[in-house]
């Protein structure tokens, strides 16, 4: 079983490069085993084009330092990754990337208002983003950005895919490597629509209901798009 994490976390990081997601080493996703106790992400400095299972890192969460160093170093943002399956307690998957619109917005520091329906579908409200950092925290940076994320996302009720790092770019998950890949893809899509709509319309506007509606029926109780399990 550990053999299938490796390789189904080198398969996902790939899909980073094969949906131009990303820039060079840029990005990295990891997925988080069933008991919960270790995730599998892809080393620090790999190219995701060339992302295979050798270049997977195997964590311990309860044994993870930032000196990790047997024998390759994971990524230099697994800490973010550990924080977030803490608090996501239903989340098999979670991805990192600089795609180019939602690393625009990020870095503006704007969280996108919802202005049509394909945005409507994915979040109730605005595309979050993480809180700002005041004083880097040089010991222990990486997870000061995942609590930044975390602090965020608490004043969030309804269902949440992914979140803009301030500053920095995009992170999306999913219960497993299939739902976080088509999150982090509609999420900068939802990103690129976002600012070309500004382009055209400096004040555009969605009738609340409608929004609320296009929501609910993905998400809500009564939810009726797509099958049935």
């Amino acid at each position: 079983m550990s053999k299938n994490y490796f390789l189904k976390c080198a398969k996902v990081n790939t899909e980073i490069y094969k949906n131009n997601l990303s820039i060079l080493n840029f990005g990295n996703a990891s997925i988080i085993n069933k008991s919960r106790n270790s995730i599998y992400i892809k080393a620090s400095g790999i190219f995701t084009k060339k992302c295979n299972e050798k270049d997977i890192v195997k964590v311990e969460i309860k044994k993870f330092k930032n000196n990790y160093q047997n024998p390759l170093r994971p990524s230099v943002d697994t800490d973010i990754h550990i924080e977030l399956y803490k608090y996501l307690k239903n989340v098999g998957c979670i991805i990192h990337t600089h795609s180019e619109y939602s690393t625009i917005i990020a870095q503006s520091n704007i969280e996108p208002e919802c202005y049509g329906t394909t945005h409507a579908d994915y979040f109730y409200d605005k595309i979050p983003l993480s809180e700002k950092i005041y004083k880097v925290n040089k010991i222990r940076y990486e997870y000061q950005l995942g609590r930044s994320i975390i602090n965020r996302l608490k004043k969030i009720k309804k269902y949440n895919p992914g979140i803009l790092l301030r500053d920095h770019g995009l992170v999306a998950w999913g219960k497993n490597e299939q739902e976080a890949i088509n999150n982090l893809i509609a999420i900068e899509f939802i990103c690129r629509v976002y600012y070309k709509t500004k382009l055209l319309n400096k004040k555009p506007k969605i009738i609340k209901s409608v929004r609320k509606f296009h929501f609910e029926r993905k998400h809500g109780k009564k939810s009726y798009y797509g099958q049935k399990k």
